[in-house]
């Protein structure tokens, strides 16, 4: 049924790679032919009231990375996926050719805050045709997927990080991908979060843990901000200008860490792929 819906369970996973198996069979693998890396657009940053510009690592070793993650701050590294055949092969038309028949949600809308927000099932080549290589005024996005569950062939182009040997257990890795233009609206999780992006541009803006972001009054969105912060109404939320905002772009190969708690928006400045490992201590 996972199969079918696109909902992957763990208890499934053979029926995945049965899946995985008759595809190959039916469908040739094609290499991948990925054209030039997406241009990355050059919308300015939003107005934030203060800024601290996210700090940047080159590759730090995993004790490095346990002194860094100690302080309870944001950081990218670099040079950290190198070893990752997903940093060359993956993009729209490799996942499209070689993927494409295999079905996925997507969410439909601006944001998930949005009233006109819903969701889809879709083959991931209608997915990719539609929305990512074809303009399209309507914005989809494979958001927070389990995607190496559904479609195991594919997470032989990942391979988990050593620094996620801080992750006592629990060590679960989501799949983002879109066009241009996502937003993640400000929000928090309860995860620590190694944010990997492979393929194109984001815009990552934080604010602390903690801080009051005037969090929505329903639970269902009690971990996202009211808050938008590319038009933010000073009327309604003064505090906003005392604000201190972490702010900075990731390109093909970074990692970003993220704290638990922490509040983050993400803007796509590009077609984006993005790879997620998630843990709680």
């Amino acid at each position: 049924m996972g199969l079918i819906m696109g909902a992957p369970l763990e208890k499934e996973l053979f029926v995945q790679t049965l899946a995985d198996h008759i595809q190959s069979k039916l469908v040739p693998f094609k290499p991948s032919k990925c054209a030039e890396p997406p241009r990355k657009s050059e919308l300015k940053p939003p107005w934030l009231p203060n800024v601290t510009r996210i700090p940047v690592i080159q590759s730090p070793s995993l004790e490095h990375f346990v002194q860094l993650v100690e302080r309870g701050t944001p950081f990218v590294m670099k040079h950290c996926l190198e070893h990752w055949p997903a940093l060359q092969k993956w993009c729209p038309q490799y996942l499209s050719d070689n993927f494409g028949c295999r079905t996925v949600p997507i969410e439909i809308g601006s944001t998930y805050t949005s009233d006109k927000w819903s969701q889809k099932l879709v083959t991931l080549k209608e997915f990719i045709e539609t929305y990512i290589l074809n303009p399209s005024d309507e914005i989809a996005y494979l958001a927070q997927y389990e995607l190496f569950s559904h479609i195991p062939k594919l997470k032989e182009d990942i391979i988990p990080l050593d620094y996620c040997a801080v992750a006592e257990e629990g060590l679960v890795t989501n799949c983002w991908f879109g066009p241009e233009g996502t937003v993640s609206p400000l929000h928090h999780d309860q995860y620590n979060n190694l944010f990997c992006q492979v393929h194109g541009y984001k815009r990552f803006t934080l604010f602390e843990r903690g801080v009051d972001m005037h969090p929505h009054p329903h639970h269902l969105l009690a971990n996202t901000s009211q808050i938008d912060i590319e038009a933010p109404s000073v009327d309604f939320f003064p505090d906003y200008e005392d604000r201190t905002a972490w702010s900075g772009d990731l390109s093909p190969g970074d990692v970003l860490y993220i704290p638990k708690f922490w509040w983050h928006h993400v803007r796509a400045l590009s077609p984006s792929l993005s790879v997620s490992f998630w843990w709680k201590e």
